[in-house]
């Protein structure tokens, strides 16, 4: 079994939004083909947090995902979670910081390759985690005009070298946005 195989085994069973950790994975692959073994699992991995909440660290996605604390909080924690966890997958050294660098910038992306693990989360957030954002409108933690601030943020994210992610992006923001207009 291939280390991305034990890490996704891993996120299937602990991560609570695992299908947009698969769906990450699909659209990376759908941008690149040939993305490389760190890419894949980076996709695969970027949130693990999620699996781990810290209720003391006082951060609520609903409210701070605009934050540039929050975002660097989140995206070092996940990858301090994702570093340890892949070398008891049997990740030699090597691929777990290459992995743990991806995971440590999957908000915001700064290299061809970040730039691709972030435009893939972008698009598997617009396709499974419109009712995530409804809920949060739904239960007060977010208003309507904030969470759909949220998905329009994941199309406006996009690096601008990536005009093919940011056109399915794109088409993907309209059915996310009825359903925060429904909510």
């Amino acid at each position: 079994m291939t280390v991305l195989a034990r890490a996704q085994e891993w996120m299937a069973e602990v991560h609570p939004h695992a299908r947009h950790l698969e769906r990450t994975l699909d659209w990376l692959l759908e941008l690149d083909p040939d993305a490389s073994e760190a890419a894949r699992i980076a996709a695969a991995t970027h949130d693990v947090e999620r699996a781990y909440p810290d209720e003391s660290a006082g951060w609520d996605s609903a409210r701070d995902w605009d934050s540039p604390a929050y975002n660097r909080w989140h995206q070092d924690r996940c990858a301090d979670l994702v570093a340890p966890g892949l070398r008891e997958r049997g990740a030699d050294e090597g691929l777990v910081r290459e992995v743990a660098a991806l995971v440590r910038v999957h908000e915001e992306g700064g290299w061809p390759a970040a730039d691709l693990v972030q435009a893939a989360d972008s698009l598997s957030f617009l396709e499974t985690m419109a009712p995530l954002v409804a809920g949060w409108v739904e239960s007060g933690r977010a208003p309507r005009g904030r969470a759909a601030a949220k998905l329009h943020n994941c199309v406006a994210r996009i690096s601008p070298a990536l005009p093919r992610a940011r056109s399915l992006a794109e088409a993907l923001l309209p059915p996310a946005l009825s359903r925060v207009r429904a909510a």
